[in-house]
C-alpha cells in the first residue's frame, strides 16, 4: 500500500505544482500550469483511490475512473505534465486491475455443506 499512496501522493502533488493561481502583475513569462479546476478535481479523485483498499472493486473502479478522467482532462493539462499523470494513472489502474468481491459467509449448516441429521443407508431399507 505504501507505494500506492506514494503514487497518488505524487500525482497530487505534481497537479497541485501545476495548479494556476491568482494572477500576479509579474511581468515575466510562466511555466504553463494546469487549470486549478481541473487540478483539484483530480488530486481529489486520486486521493479517494488512495482511501480505498486495494484488490476491492471499489478501488478497481475508481483507478479506472481517475484514469479516464485525466484522458479526458489532458488538453487542459500542459504537455510537461501530460506523461509524467498519464503514466501515474495507467500504472495506478494496472496495478487495481484485479478484484473480488469479499465473500459471504454462510450461516449455520450451511457453513460445513452438509446438513446435519440422520444418513440414510440404502442397506436399512
Amino acid at each position: 500500500m505504501r507505494w500506492r499512496s506514494a503514487l497518488l501522493t505524487g500525482s497530487s502533488a505534481l497537479l497541485l505544482a501545476g495548479c494556476g493561481g491568482a494572477d500576479d502583475a509579474t511581468p515575466t513569462p510562466r511555466p504553463a500550469r494546469i487549470p486549478a479546476d481541473v487540478a483539484a478535481r483530480l488530486a481529489a479523485e486520486a486521493d479517494v483511490v488512495a482511501r480505498l483498499t486495494p484488490g476491492s472493486c471499489t478501488a478497481r473502479a475508481a483507478a479506472i475512473r481517475f484514469r479516464r478522467d485525466v484522458i479526458a482532462s489532458v488538453g487542459h493539462i500542459p504537455s510537461r505534465y501530460q506523461e509524467p499523470l498519464l503514466s501515474a494513472a495507467n500504472n495506478l489502474a494496472e496495478s487495481l486491475a484485479a478484484c473480488s468481491e469479499p465473500r459471504r459467509e454462510k450461516k449455520g449448516h450451511e457453513k460445513h455443506g452438509k446438513k446435519r441429521g440422520h444418513k440414510k443407508h440404502e442397506d436399512e431399507q
